[in-house]
């Protein structure tokens, strides 16, 4: 073991995040203090001057604190982290071992190391920005928590009679759960770029959304040495947190792909699914202690799943009969988009509609409609009573009973 140094050293943030931080705190920071005089001079409000004061000043003196305090010091075996506002310090012989976190952001990501203490007490909180070699050096004299993980759980599927007679056919199943992992994904991938784009039967891809998060749980309980719904970097389980992400994602599109007249029926089966949805990873997806990565995506999953579901059951499922509307156009607008442009005819109250309202359209429809032409529409009650509507081929005058609105007679 490499001698310990029982001298007193301390490592700065390196050049390019400190300057940032600088800058980025110089920026917030006089932008708080000319809003607060600017609201100041021009509402004579106090109170309002001082909200929108913080509202810049404390970021900004966050990150100021950050460039100006932020320190790693190493005292004999002893190694401290100072941030923009405490300090902690830890011995070596408190800590168990580290782990090493990829961090997404909008520039790529960034590393950080985490100490964990012994007997749960805890964890210390290192960025890259403070990698040093004495940083290195110290970090040899502790176990790499992620790797020795990984060994334990190759060791335990290599010894589970459960996944086969030897441990290569043992292996051989755990390669396959890699494979099983990719097919689900693809699958829910398809069927959601079916379901939110297509009309008419090919919605019912939906229903390979609605199912994914079910065949998610089967998987993490039947073999939970092999499938994780999130994992660390190193964790040799394959990780089936896209396919349940996709599933919420694709149904919350199917839903916001209707037209509502109202979303508020749908709230309260909303909360049912998603309470539903997280009892379940909770109960069945959940065999062990888990992070708060585990939590977050339990939470959004389950919030776009529960409303998408419940919105494609309220539409697909519908089958009572519609109500059918003549309504007037009193307008038309483009909407430049990048590249392309959208086309929107815009309709003013009609029947439970009580404001203003647009319907997105080709362009060939946009180019032969004028304002005042009559445009149909089904209103339908919705299989759980949040009533939604969409467009028709205008009928014959004397194939059913039409309700017409926009024309003076109607006004």
């Amino acid at each position: 073991m490499q001698a310990i140094d029982p001298g007193r050293h301390e490592h700065r943030l390196k050049d390019v995040p400190r300057r940032t931080y600088l800058l980025l705190g110089l920026i917030f920071s006089g932008t708080g203090v000319f809003f607060a005089w600017w609201t100041w001079t021009q509402t004579d409000s106090a109170i309002f001057a001082l909200v929108m004061a913080v509202i810049q000043l404390a970021p900004g003196l966050y990150l100021l604190a950050l460039a100006l305090r932020s320190r790693l010091v190493f005292e004999g075996s002893r190694i401290a982290m100072r941030g923009a506002i405490r300090e902690r310090s830890v011995d070596l012989s408190e800590v168990e071992g580290f782990r090493t976190v990829r961090m997404p952001s909008a520039t790529g990501g960034y590393t950080i190391l985490k100490l964990e203490m012994k007997h749960g007490r805890g964890t210390l909180i290192i960025r890259q920005w403070l990698d040093c070699d004495e940083l290195r050096a110290w970090l040899k004299q502790l176990p790499d928590l992620d790797q020795r993980d990984r060994r334990e759980l190759f060791t335990e599927i290599q010894q589970d009679p459960e996944l086969g007679a030897t441990p290569e056919e043992r292996l051989k199943k755990w390669r396959r759960a890699k494979w099983w992992n990719i097919a689900l994904t693809a699958v829910a991938i398809a069927a959601a770029i079916v379901a939110s784009a297509a009309d008419g039967k090919w919605r019912w891809a939906a229903i390979i959304l609605a199912l994914t998060p079910a065949a998610v749980l089967f998987l993490l309980n039947r073999q939970p040495l092999l499938f994780a719904l999130t994992s660390w970097q190193k964790n040799p389980r394959s990780n089936l947190w896209i396919a349940t992400l996709v599933a919420g994602m694709g149904l919350t599109f199917c839903g916001i792909g209707m037209n509502f007249v109202s979303l508020t029926a749908l709230a309260p089966s909303a909360v049912i699914a998603t309470l539903a949805f997280a009892l379940g990873f909770y109960k069945l997806g959940c065999k062990k202690p888990q992070d708060w990565v585990f939590h977050l995506l339990v939470s959004v999953c389950g919030i776009l799943y529960g409303f998408g579901l419940m919105a494609t059951c309220d539409t697909l499922l519908d089958h009572a009969k519609a109500t059918a509307f003549e309504v007037q156009v009193v307008g038309l607008r483009t909407n430049p988009a990048g590249d392309s442009t959208d086309y929107f005819l815009d309709f003013g109250p009609w029947g439970p509609l009580r404001s203003a309202n647009s319907v997105s359209v080709s362009q060939d429809e946009y180019q032969h409609t004028h304002a005042g032409d009559e445009v149909c529409f089904d209103i339908h009650p919705g299989l759980l009573h949040a009533a939604w509507y969409e467009r028709t081929a205008c009928a014959a005058p004397s194939a059913m009973p039409v309700q017409h609105w926009g024309s003076p007679a109607t006004q």
